[in-house]
């Protein structure tokens, strides 16, 4: 019988498992320009904000930071532009950033809103970063001219920042960004508190100008809509650890741990269940019901309880005066109507069900998607294997 002796899952989490977002083993070495290692970090000598973070980005390749607040988007950030201690490696074209001085450093790291001057003029906060780094006058009304056109602010540049719409903010606060040629641009959430049509638009500006700079971009967001649409790889983060770093589908299809669940937007159910084996076949019993599940670590998991993914298309519902079931809530998505189902220990939702609010439903799982141990919370059926 094959020994499991690895998860990928936990391979990620405990910092033993290298992720290189967007070179394939056969691209040169040369091609990486951020190679990061092992990073950790932590506040005034505490438990560490951050840690295990592994990963690279080749020239022009960009990485989404999704994760709620308080979850080690910020530390992260400011871990990789240096301005803080940290333990690891952290590379740019080879260089170890800790070991670059303070005017040479080719990273770019910008906060929200609040760091702008109010009391100055837009012209004044763009070409901030230029003056403290002593570019000459041609230079700087070169790259002046390119970022007022990319984020079409040339009739702001003599308004201050506190007369402006927060859209306008925003944009200034993208040129004062893209102002520098650098080879990693750090962008932290920079459209908090704004309004969701400013902040869409915004957005959009952001994204035309990571697709022109040709530098890699590391972003950091709490809304999953800006994660699959900024491009590239995704990674999860909670709790200061990375809990997968994939391309979004991958996120929704083959999630790692709970943590990737609850993250998604797309109304993945977690039902309890028990594993079977029987006659060379594993098996979950969900409610009464046997399904087939996918093969399970290690066969310890036996008749053991474990958590279920359960996917809205693999749920039908139908009306029934005597179902254990309650259609509670209604959700209109681009790909059907979604009605939630609830039950006193779990919820699921059911792809174009004919159910009105209130209705008792009985419901039939057709098919069931990862396994999750339910203490550790994170996947026990995968193919890494060793004879």
């Amino acid at each position: 019988m094959e020994i499991i002796i690895a998860k990928r899952a936990r391979l990620i989490y405990n910092g033993l498992m290298d992720i290189d977002t967007q070179t394939k083993p056969s691209d040169q070495a040369d091609a990486l320009q951020v190679r990061v290692r092992k990073l950790e970090m932590s506040y005034f000598g505490s438990q560490p904000s951050v840690f295990n973070w592994s990963f690279s980005l080749k020239r022009g390749g960009r990485l989404c930071i999704f994760g709620m607040h308080n979850q080690g988007k910020t530390a992260l950030l400011r871990a990789l532009a240096g301005l803080e201690e940290y333990g690891g490696s952290i590379l740019i074209d080879g260089r170890e950033v800790r070991d670059i001085p303070l005017q040479e450093t080719p990273i770019a790291f910008s906060f929200d809103e609040g760091s702008l001057m109010k009391r100055k003029t837009a012209l004044a906060n763009i070409v901030k970063p230029l003056q403290l780094r002593g570019a000459d006058e041609k230079y700087k009304a070169a790259r002046l001219a390119y970022v007022t056109r990319l984020f079409d602010i040339e009739d702001l540049l003599n308004v201050k920042i506190k007369d402006m719409t927060p859209l306008q903010r925003a944009k200034v606060l993208l040129a004062r960004i893209f102002i520098r040629e650098c080879k990693l641009y750090l962008i932290d959430d920079v459209f908090s508190g704004m309004g969701y049509t400013a902040r869409r638009e915004a957005f959009d500006c952001l994204v035309d100008a990571v697709n022109g700079c040709g530098a890699c971009v590391i972003y950091a967001t709490d809304r999953m809509y800006e994660a699959r649409m900024f491009g590239g790889p995704v990674s999860v983060v909670y709790g200061g650890k990375p809990q997968q770093i994939d391309e979004y589908y991958k996120l929704y299809s083959d999630p790692l741990s709970l943590s990737v669940v609850r993250s998604l937007d797309d109304f993945i159910g977690v039902v309890p269940a028990t594993l079977k084996f029987d006659e060379g076949r594993w098996s979950a019993d969900v409610f009464d019901e046997r399904i087939a599940a996918p093969t399970p670590i290690s066969d310890t998991y036996a008749n053991k309880q474990v958590l279920l993914c359960v996917y809205p298309e693999s749920v039908t519902a139908s009306a029934d005066a005597d179902g254990e079931w309650t259609a509670d809530r209604q959700i209109s998505t681009k790909s059907g109507r979604l009605v939630r189902l609830v039950r006193e220990d779990a919820a699921l939702y059911a792809k174009n069900a004919e159910l009105a609010i209130g209705d008792k439903a009985r419901v039939t799982i057709a098919a069931v998607g990862n396994c999750f141990d339910r203490i550790s919370e994170f996947k026990i059926n995968d193919n890494v294997r060793e004879q």
